[in-house]
């Protein structure tokens, strides 16, 4: 009698334990990370609230900035990013930067230290990058594979784009 008690017992605190570690509700994840976009654009996050967005061919890829410092609020036609260590990293074509139009640009932005800069020298990019203690240059990838990934995907799992 005692060993059924034991065994009923010992069975219903396994079945308690695991019943924790059930899989049907995947991990909550912030629904920033997760949404496609609207019927007539696409998104692809970076870090919240940094998303790029295209509605249409004429500016590309772009991404709305927090404009810290009195900076842009937007950068347009964005042709690479990569998102690395918390910083997210773009190259851009032509854009604004500082209300001046520029040929391309290379940007540093870090969510977390609400840092936003931007560069027309990519020497000068790469520099600030050491600076912030990137021993190389992190790989930039098109906004194509990019996208083709996030459409196959949940979400963005940057390091499996390398």
């Amino acid at each position: 009698m005692i060993g059924h008690f034991l065994r009923v017992s010992g069975l219903l605190l396994l079945l308690a334990s695991l019943s924790g570690c059930r899989q049907d509700g995947k991990h909550k994840v912030d629904e920033f990370y997760t949404e496609k976009g609207e019927w007539d654009s696409a998104r692809i996050p970076f870090i919240k609230p940094y998303e790029a967005v295209i509605v249409g061919e004429k500016y590309g890829w772009c991404m709305n900035m927090e404009a810290l410092d009195g900076g842009d609020s937007m950068l347009a036609d964005i042709k690479e990013a990569t998102v690395d260590n918390g910083f997210i990293l773009v190259h851009t074509g032509k854009t604004l930067m500082l209300g001046v139009e520029v040929k391309e640009s290379w940007w540093i932005i870090f969510p977390s230290n609400k840092l936003e800069k931007g560069f027309t020298d990519h020497p000068q990019y790469l520099a600030y990058l050491k600076k912030l203690g990137f021993k190389n240059e992190p790989k930039l990838h098109t906004m194509d594979i990019i996208a083709n990934y996030y459409e196959d995907h949940d979400t963005m799992n940057w390091s499996a784009l390398d």
